[in-house]
């Protein structure tokens, strides 16, 4: 469940993007940056789950190897030409190039040196790859002696388990009956809750931003609040709201949570500012 800190994060990025770009209501693009917190939480909890999922890969990329190596008289009378040759030799190099790669990437996520995420979507995205060009083979291998057809197909169908089980990874929302993936659809549906709580709070705000911008002016004695930086506005926005609709909740809590942020997005000067414009709003 998302923290109190996390939602207020969240609405004041979210106020900052709409009144930036009016027309821009706040996509998937948005939501990935303001969720980026516990996207990471999310892409470490995938990485775990590959680094189990992918166990005893290598051992089959080496089988794969070996077998092309017994092949080689039937590939090639199978393509006298060599393409054939050449797209199994790539194949099988790439396949061993990613069961490494399947190794390591938890050993990279543990360090947190960096460049990990973006490894996670090249491997997922490879995994999609050379499962197509294994099935684009396939039928090539059919003309192999019927020993080495049948025992090549074998270790294709192993290979795309592997794969299937890393797209189950890539796109945990489409498999929500997969029991082994509880971890990462209780960790979407964390996500998702807090992008609706927050665009309900949003859109309340937003209804009601004409006369919380008339309270934040009156109480900005000798300021317009057009001067006003667009991340302050959104959160003096945020919590002038908390202040006068939401009755349950102390006053002293909203402002200090808002002096909390202004001073994490702008800085002590603004943390100031915020600080005794929202005591004047408080106390009228």
């Amino acid at each position: 469940m998302a923290s109190r800190r996390q939602i207020r994060e969240a609405a004041v990025q979210l106020l900052y993007a709409r009144e930036s770009s009016p027309t821009d209501q706040g996509g998937s693009d948005l939501w990935d940056l303001i969720n980026d917190r516990s996207g990471l939480t999310f892409d470490k909890a995938r990485v775990k789950m590959l680094a189990h999922l992918m166990q005893g890969r290598p051992a089959i990329a080496k089988r794969l190897y070996n077998m092309l190596t017994d092949c080689q008289a039937a590939i090639h009378a199978a393509d006298p030409l060599g393409k054939l040759a050449k797209q199994f030799a790539t194949l099988s190099t790439e396949e061993e190039r990613h069961a490494e790669t399947s190794k390591n990437l938890l050993s990279l996520t543990k360090a947190d040196l960096g460049g990990w995420r973006g490894d996670l979507v090249k491997f997922l995205l490879k995994s999609a790859d050379l499962k197509k060009k294994r099935a684009e083979l396939l039928p090539a291998i059919d003309g192999f002696p019927p020993q080495q057809s049948s025992d090549l197909k074998k270790i294709f169908v192993r290979l795309d388990d592997y794969d299937n089980r890393a797209h189950m990874v890539q796109f945990p929302e489409h498999f929500p009956e997969q029991r082994d993936l509880d971890h990462l659809h209780r960790l979407l549906k964390e996500m998702k809750a807090l992008e609706q709580e927050v665009e309900s709070q949003v859109n309340a705000i937003e209804e009601k931003q004409q006369e919380l911008d008339q309270l934040i002016n009156d109480a900005s004695t000798n300021f317009d609040i057009s001067r006003l930086s667009k991340v302050d506005l959104a959160i003096l926005r945020l919590a002038t709201w908390e202040i006068k609709s939401l009755p349950d909740l102390d006053s002293a809590i909203s402002i200090n949570e808002a002096i909390d942020l202004a001073r994490s997005f702008s800085g002590d000067e603004s943390a100031t500012f915020v600080n005794g414009l929202l005591d004047t709003i408080a106390k009228g």
